[in-house]
């Protein structure tokens, strides 16, 4: 008897490689319990048309009433610079914004670098502690996509108007 075994491969399989083992049992018509020697197949997933890859995007902005999320009025800040777990390093556009592809899925960080915003402090947001942090943690799933923002305010120091 020949028995074919296959492997079906969806756009949400992790990169990397494997092993599949299979063994086939089962009893003779005496009763006796039969089983076959394992076979294995090593199963290699390349970077290709099906990525598991995602994208990371986000603003950095001014956040005037301190909730956390852009409204109208409130300006996106340029060059401000988040770094990555990963030890990648991205700047905000004209508008605030940025975007990270072929991020590698999983528990992905990303820290506002407040170096790079002179004259601007993390907002204090008034509904979410966790956004009182200038690092910001989001799940990335195979081929997704997560989104990651930064409020500020501008820093008023004594004797400046």
């Amino acid at each position: 008897m020949t028995i074919i075994y296959g492997v079906l491969i969806t756009p949400d399989a992790i990169r990397g490689s494997g092993r599949n083992i299979a063994i086939a049992s089962g009893v003779t018509p005496a009763g006796t319990t039969v089983s076959s020697s394992s076979a294995s197949f090593v199963v290699q997933i390349r970077p290709g048309i099906l990525s598991d890859c995602g994208t990371i995007l986000g603003r950095v902005f001014v956040d005037k009433n301190f909730d956390g999320e852009q409204q109208p009025g409130e300006p996106g800040v340029p060059n401000s610079v988040i770094f990555f777990d990963d030890g990648n390093r991205v700047v905000t556009d004209a508008n605030g914004l940025f975007s990270l592809p072929y991020a590698l899925p999983g528990m992905r960080s990303g820290t506002l670098d407040l170096t790079s915003l002179p004259g601007y402090s993390l907002a204090p947001n008034l509904y979410r502690i966790e956004g009182n942090s200038q690092s910001r943690l989001v799940k990335l799933a195979p081929g997704g996509m997560a989104r990651m923002n930064f409020a500020v305010t501008p820093t008023f120091r004594e004797g400046q108007r």
